[in-house]
């Protein structure tokens, strides 16, 4: 058998060699299967027959692979005929690649000219936070380049020596790094202080009003009033000063360095952030640091990586609330110095020696070198979105430079987030339970509960710094060329507030509003996006019924695009079906949860009181960044829209008055710009981009309109020359529709707030209430409007909202408030109080809902 079967791959293997090959190649051919052959006889002896035939078949062929003739032609074997086939083949297949290119380069070209190319995004990460175009371009041109703008972002926490380094140097890396830090002087001025001229005048005037309310003129009185008061400016001062220590800072940055990995993945910052930082260090000029306050971790930390980076600490302004037993002594050693949150009236009058301490404490550390932090909300936020600014200790800084105590001051604005906020949440005090004060035993309470929890991480961006005489200089010359039609929201100081303006002159108030303001708008702008307020945004926003993982997956890609398009830097990278559950895993169950359903992974959100409130607080960081685009789809939404258009100006002035409504809420422009241009340029990208309106063929070109904007903006007597009314054709696709249908919900529940606190007024009508009995009685209605399906939104229910919607009132000349002490007295003014103005300012709100 075996035989017969090597007889016939023989044969076979003959006749194919011999109709391919010549006769020398069949020769050699014939002793090379000679040769196999002989080897296949010991195989079989060996492995036995069935591997044999595998063998024998695989060596045949590959005789035949090898000696037979190549498909390359060659002068040995090929003949002439062979050759001009060859030729002619070769030429007609060079003109038939030549056609086919030609075609396609064709086909392309007009692809291109008949569709629109899909913007690509540039993947590179936007570097946050440089300065205002408008307001400091000196500064923006200064202290970046190209290079820092590329570096990549790095985690402090893992600090790393160079590989060469000793092996002590490795053991002992955090040691070796803190004695690397450059050691500063941090020199003490209260006695300065205490001889300061503004303070022994402000002695002296308060002295002379209490004579004056006691009516007695002795001298001996005055004189026993004058130590008096002496003596409590020198407490005060005692009680506010910091003792800001090196060796302190030094000794607790090594603390942090092994605290801070127990309850942070990371703590992550931008290299090139930090080099302009000290390259502003190095311009002998004060730095004026102005974070967004969210932890009380946040000072902690920017005083952590300044020092680790060789910048001088700041002394940074902390709440008295702060100054408890061993923490607040070791927070004065870090740099803390504690002002009072409110000034209380001493005799009616305001506390001139209080704010003569602060300001000349102030003023002395500015002018002995010191750099300055403080928070221009005042205190954290309890709802996410940035709050409101004080102006204050702004103003102290400004009147400083104005008059001429520094030359000039760097002031830097800081954004801060955090995938999971370490002060845990403020769910007591939205639903109105009073905040529990600060005290020793809840303080060491609170870090062992930090210690034994995951934070994931927290991100730090240090915007570009500015010059504050730069930006001094154009808000003065913006206040000079304000035209009369121009459009603002103006908001005004909190009222009985240590941060009034009153330190400042009437003049300079428009500078220091327009400022700190500004400043809390790069703020928001610059402050990255983590994966906590990605997720919780689209689940109360789209999804609060619950979705599918892979339609989630797709919401949050979408959204990743819009953020990217408006260059706002997203704080998480990754697959986004990782990125949803570890966000998800971030949130805990409390929060979010998550099921199957038909075997598939379903997501939905705890969007009931009080679970939603603190969900809410991680979805308002992206809030406010749709909170135009919200305004604009609810006032289409408040329109009639049954002819399948709107009117430009009907639009228009919806949007406004919705802006002006949510102007404690939101700041929807900078004060540098217009706000019906913010407005339009809104709108035009909601008709090219997102496209919920149709494109007219016919309609004017982008500079046509813009041209026509900037004419109605600089034209004294636009009112004569009338344009014709635009108008805008909703598109009636149902993805447009969607579209609308989720802008609208960011801010709705806002809205809902204002509109149950005007209607509460009622209770106002021939009355008196205090402020907590004001809330209580809103907090009320909003539970049982909550209930019945009066109102959609559980997150509505928010103090902070009720407070602000309070506020509005107020500005609006319809509310008015007496404040005595802590406490405050609600009443409606003379002119509105009647039921038909409480029912006027209902539906004013009520209508966009």
């Amino acid at each position: 058998m075996i035989l017969f079967l090597m007889g016939i791959y023989l044969f076979i293997a003959i006749v194919l060699i011999l109709t391919k090959c010549g006769f020398i190649n069949v020769l050699y051919g014939m002793l090379q299967l000679f040769l196999v052959l002989q080897f296949t006889y010991f195989i079989i002896l060996l492995q036995g027959v069935n591997k044999m035939v595998d063998v024998v078949t695989n060596r045949v062929f590959d005789t035949y692979n090898r000696f037979s003739p190549s498909n390359t032609h060659n002068e040995t074997f090929a003949t002439l005929s062979t050759l001009n086939r060859f030729s002619r083949n070769r030429n007609y297949n060079k003109i038939m690649t030549r056609e086919a290119d030609a075609k396609a380069r064709e086909d392309q070209l007009l692809n291109i000219k008949n569709n629109v190319p899909e913007v690509q995004l540039s993947k590179k990460r936007p570097f946050m936070g440089l300065c205002c175009q408008n307001c400091t371009l000196t500064s923006r041109e200064s202290l970046v380049s190209k290079t820092t703008e590329s570096l990549v972002l790095r985690n402090i926490l893992n600090y790393q020596l160079p590989t060469n380094s000793g092996f002590l140097k490795h053991t002992f890396s955090h040691l070796y790094q803190i004695c690397q830090i450059k050691t500063y002087q941090y020199p003490q001025v209260a006695d300065l202080v205490l001889r300061n001229n503004r303070l022994k005048q402000a002695i002296e005037k308060a002295t002379a009003e209490q004579v004056q309310d006691a009516n007695n003129s002795d001298e001996e009185f005055y004189q026993m009033l004058l130590k008096r008061n002496q003596k409590r400016a020198r407490k005060l001062l005692f009680d506010m000063r910091s003792t800001l220590s090196d060796f302190l800072l030094k000794f607790t940055s090594w603390v942090l360095y092994k605290l801070l990995p127990c309850f942070l993945t990371s703590v992550a910052v931008h290299p090139g952030q930090v080099e302009m930082l000290k390259k502003a260090g190095k311009s002998s000029l004060p730095l004026i640091f102005l974070p967004l306050h969210r932890s009380h971790l946040d000072y902690i930390l920017i005083s952590f990586i300044l020092l680790n980076n060789n910048i001088r600490s700041p002394l940074v302004a902390a709440g008295d609330n702060l100054r408890i037993p061993f923490f607040g002594s070791l927070l004065r050693g870090l740099g803390a110095f504690f002002i009072k949150r409110r000034v209380d009236p001493v005799m009616g009058r305001k506390d001139h020696i209080y704010k003569a301490v602060l300001h000349s404490y102030m003023n002395t550390c500015l002018r002995a070198g010191h750099n300055i932090e403080f928070f221009l909300e005042g205190g954290r936020t309890r709802t996410g979105k940035p709050c409101m600014p004080k102006y204050g200790i702004l103003s102290v800084i400004v009147e400083t430079f104005m008059d001429g105590t520094i030359e000039d001051a760097l002031l830097v604005p800081v954004s801060v987030n955090y995938e999971k906020l370490v002060d845990g949440n403020f769910i007591r005090e939205q639903l109105g339970q009073p905040k529990e004060m600060e005290t020793f035993g809840n303080a060491v309470k609170a870090i062992w509960n930090v210690l034994n929890s995951n934070y994931g991480m927290m991100r730090i961006d240090f915007n570009q710094p500015f010059s504050l005489r730069e930006l001094v200089k154009t808000f003065n010359v913006n206040q000079k060329m304000v035209p009369s039609g121009h459009k603002s929201l103006q908001t005004h100081p909190t009222r009985g507030s240590l941060y009034g303006t009153d330190v400042v002159s009437e003049e300079h108030k428009f500078i220091v509003e327009s400022m700190s303001k500004h400043i809390i708008y790069d703020c928001a702008k610059s402050t990255s996006v983590m994966s906590t307020n990605a997720v919780a945004f689209l689940l109360l926003t789209k999804y609060r019924e619950g979705v599918s993982i892979e339609r989630l997956v797709i919401a949050l890609d979408d959204l990743k695009k819009d953020l990217q398009y408006a260059r706002r830097d997203i704080g998480f990278s990754g697959d986004s079906i990782d990125v949803i559950n570890y966000a998800v895993d971030m949130l805990g169950p409390g929060l979010v949860r998550k099921e199957k359903v038909n075997n598939e992974d379903i997501i939905k959100p705890i969007a009931i009181l009080p679970n939603v409130i603190e969900l809410a607080y991680y979805s308002n960081t992206l809030v406010t960044h749709f909170a135009l685009e919200s305004a604009i789809a609810i006032a289409i939404e408040a329109l009639d829209t049954t002819s399948g258009s709107v009117v430009y100006q009907d639009l228009m002035e919806n949007v406004l008055e919705i802006c002006d409504i949510l102007q404690f809420e939101f700041l929807f422009c900078k004060p540098c710009q217009n706000i019906e241009e913010v407005v339009a340029s809104c709108l035009d990208d909601l008709l090219y981009r997102k496209q919920i309106f149709l494109v007219d063929e016919d309609e004017e070109t982008d500079l046509i309109k813009r041209s026509r904007r900037l004419a109605k903006q600089f034209d004294e007597d636009n009112e004569e020359e009338k344009f014709p009314q635009k108008i805008y054709k909703m598109n009636p696709n149902k993805e447009a529709v969607d579209i609308l249908k989720y802008l609208r919900v960011p801010i709705i529940p806002l809205l809902e707030t204002y509109a149950i606190t005007a209607f509460t007024l009622e209770k106002l009508v021939g009355r008196q209430l205090f402020e907590n009995e004001l809330i209580h009685e809103v907090l009320e209605e909003m539970k049982a409007e909550l209930s019945c399906g009066g109102i959609k939104y559980a997150e509505s229910i928010s103090v902070d909202t009720i407070k602000n919607a309070l506020k509005l009132f107020q500005d609006w000349h319809i509310l008015e408030c007496h404040s005595e002490k802590k406490l405050r007295l609600y009443y409606l003014v003379e002119e509105r109080d009647d039921s038909d103005s409480v029912l006027a300012l209902y539906q004013r709100i009520e209508r966009f809902l």
